[in-house]
């Protein structure tokens, strides 16, 4: 299990350096703006097209695809109720911090960390199902998660009413990236060589950037304050805990889904909050600083989970 602790220590320093860069005034508050729109704009974008596009749909594995495809649509709509209504049950405060809460919970960082450790444990079969898992997520996470974050908000920015406001964030630039890796996928279409290389290029700058954005608003917390926030504890328990259980109970009711397919539903709901959604919180203008602060905590916590998981996963399914 090497490769999670090195994965989750791969964050935890690129987050580091962001922290320490902006107590150094290198990267102070005022630069998140500009790092966070390089990030929205130019290489996230590229990440979503290019994540999808470079794959190949093998007509082998046609009926895991959409299997994975559809279950991974419902996962994210069965865990963004059960978000909704446990932050709900539990009266968390201030009501205008539930959609907070709630994309801390639902949004799951199955891209950067599920890939390299899918891979490493469960194989090449299994990774590519979590790479038709991850379209769903980069979908839901980049045109969902600004609806969401608008829960508990009488209005939007403006004074709009928060649908108009949702309708306009779903049209940002990865949804587009999205739909057009999507198209290019389905109809075998593959870019000329040096506009797949810059593209691969500033796709893998993403993952760099928004750990630095995420230390960057760390720079300004207290760090060992939210270590003792009951909400942020509660969050965790939910998203580490709960949710991959409630995912294995769900699942195994279904037995004509494929074994691999089960895996990668159950395993997907291991991974940690994702770090893209406080970017999306500072586009908008509402502080990221509570998510930067979940994503460390769930992160640290995957250190013992996402072991846990695997190893059950491997003994009862293999």
């Amino acid at each position: 299990m090497l490769i999670i602790f090195e994965r989750i220590l791969a964050i935890f320093i690129m987050i580091l350096i962001g922290y320490a860069a902006n107590r150094a005034g290198i990267l102070p508050d005022s630069s998140r703006k500009h790092l966070t729109n390089l990030m929205i704009y130019i290489t996230a974008p590229c990440m979503a097209a290019e994540s999808i596009y470079s794959k190949e749909l093998s007509p082998e594995v046609v009926t895991a695809t959409w299997q994975v495809i559809i279950g991974a649509a419902v996962y994210f709509v069965i865990i963004t109720v059960f978000a909704y209504v446990f932050i709900r049950a539990l009266k968390f405060k201030p009501k205008k911090e539930w959609g907070v809460y709630v994309v801390a919970i639902t949004c799951i960082n199955s891209g950067f960390m599920g890939f390299p450790v899918t891979k490493a444990i469960f194989g090449d079969d299994l990774f590519y199902l979590m790479v038709m898992h991850n379209i769903i997520a980069v979908f839901y996470i980049w045109s969902i998660t600004p609806m969401l974050l608008n829960i508990g908000t009488e209005k939007g920015e403006g004074g709009k009413s928060r649908f108009a406001e949702n309708i306009k964030a779903m049209f940002n630039p990865c949804t587009f990236g999205i739909i057009i890796g999507v198209i290019m996928l389905i109809f075998g279409i593959k870019p000329p060589t040096a506009v797949d290389e810059v593209v691969a290029s500033l796709s893998d700058a993403t993952v760099p950037i928004s750990m630095i954005i995420v230390g960057v608003q760390l720079g300004s917390s207290h760090i060992i304050e939210m270590l003792k926030n009951r909400y942020i504890f509660l969050v965790n328990i939910a998203a580490m805990i709960i949710s991959p259980v409630l995912t294995f109970l769900i699942v195994e009711q279904f037995d004509f889904l494929q074994t691999g397919v089960k895996v990668i539903l159950i395993f997907a709901s291991v991974f940690p909050t994702a770090v893209v959604p406080a970017a999306i919180a500072e586009k908008m203008g509402k502080d990221p600083t509570r998510l930067a602060e979940i994503v460390s905590v769930t992160t640290a916590f995957s250190l013992i989970t996402i072991p846990l998981i695997s190893a059950f996963l491997m003994g009862y399914y293999y």
